[in-house]
C-alpha cells in the first residue's frame, strides 16, 4: 500500500483524532503574523492550521500528498468562506513536499509540524524536503519545524507495546471509535514503525477495523541543525516546547526556527 493510500484511508478519522490538539496553534499564528505572508504549510492535512491563518487575513498555501485529506480541507474552507465576511486567500496543492515545484517562490513563512518531516523515511528525502522549501522562501523567510524529541529509553519502552491511545464517538455514524497504537523501533536506523488501528463499534454490534501503518524517521538535534545548514538555512531558535522553553534532553518536542 502506498503512502497516499494510507493517508487517504486515515482521512476520515483525521479531524476527530486531532479534535483536542491545538498545542502548536499559538506559536504558528505568532510567527505567521511576525513574518507575514504568503505562508506555506508542508503536509497541511485537513487544514487544521491553515484555516485559522486564512481567517486572520493571511495568504496561505497548503501542500499534501492525500487527495482525500485535501478534499476535507476544501469543504471546510468553502463553508468558512460562505459564512465569513472577508474572502479567504487560500490555495491547496496535491503534491509531495519532498520534491514540489510551485510557481510562487516568495513565501515569507513556512512550517512543518506534528512530526510531518519524519514521514520522509531517509535522510536524503528529509534534505530534499528542506531544500525544496528553501527554494520557495524569499530571502529572510523562515521555516518552523516541529518534531518529537527522540528519547531512546521511551522509544524502547513502547517498542512492541499495544495501547489504547484514544476513543470517541463518531458524530456522523454514531459509532464508538477506539484508536489502538503499536510501535516498533530500530534505534540504529532511526526508524519507528507505527500501526494505528481505528476500531469502530456500531449500534447494531458491527465492528469495523481500519489499519493505518506508517514509518517515521526521527532526527537528533545536531543532525537536523546540520541538514538545515547544508541546505542554506541559518538556525535562529531552538525550543523544547511551544511556549519557548529552552531545549534539553528532557524536552518532549524538538522545535527549530530557521531563516533563509
Amino acid at each position: 500500500m502506498t503512502e497516499e493510500q494510507i493517508l487517504d484511508r486515515f482521512a476520515r478519522f483525521y479531524d476527530d483524532d486531532y479534535r483536542n490538539y491545538d498545542d502548536d496553534l499559538a506559536l504558528v499564528i505568532d510567527l505567521a503574523q511576525e513574518f507575514g505572508g504568503p505562508i506555506l504549510e508542508l503536509g497541511c492535512g485537513t487544514g487544521r492550521l491553515l484555516l485559522p491563518l486564512a481567517e486572520l487575513g493571511l495568504t496561505v498555501t497548503g501542500i499534501d500528498l492525500s487527495a482525500a485529506l485535501l478534499a476535507i480541507a476544501d469543504t471546510k474552507f468553502q463553508n468558512a468562506g460562505l459564512q465569513g465576511d472577508v474572502p479567504l486567500h487560500l490555495s491547496l496543492v496535491e503534491g509531495d513536499f519532498r520534491n514540489f515545484e510551485l510557481a510562487q517562490k516568495n513565501f515569507a513563512f513556512a512550517y512543518c509540524v506534528s512530526n510531518t518531516l519524519m514521514h520522509c523515511t531517509t535522510q536524503a528525502e528529509q534534505i530534499a524536503a528542506l531544500r525544496a522549501t528553501y527554494d520557495h522562501l524569499k530571502p529572510g523567510g523562515a521555516l518552523l519545524i516541529d518534531l518529537f524529541n527522540p528519547d531512546v529509553a521511551h522509544l524502547q519502552q513502547v517498542n512492541g507495546f499495544c495501547e489504547l491511545a484514544d476513543q470517541w464517538c463518531d458524530p456522523q455514524t454514531g459509532a464508538q471509535v477506539y484508536k489502538w497504537c503499536t510501535r516498533s523501533v530500530d534505534v540504529a536506523e532511526q526508524l519507528q514503525e507505527t500501526l494505528f488501528i481505528y476500531e469502530e463499534i456500531f449500534d447494531d454490534g458491527t465492528v469495523h477495523r481500519t489499519p493505518c501503518p506508517f514509518t517515521l524517521r526521527f532526527l537528533w538535534r545536531s543532525e537536523l541543525e546540520l541538514m538545515l545548514e547544508v541546505v542554506g538555512f541559518r538556525v535562529d531558535a531552538l525550543w523544547g516546547d511551544f511556549d519557548g522553553t529552552s531545549y534539553s534532553s528532557a524536552s518532549e518536542r524538538l522545535i527549530l526556527l530557521a531563516i533563509k
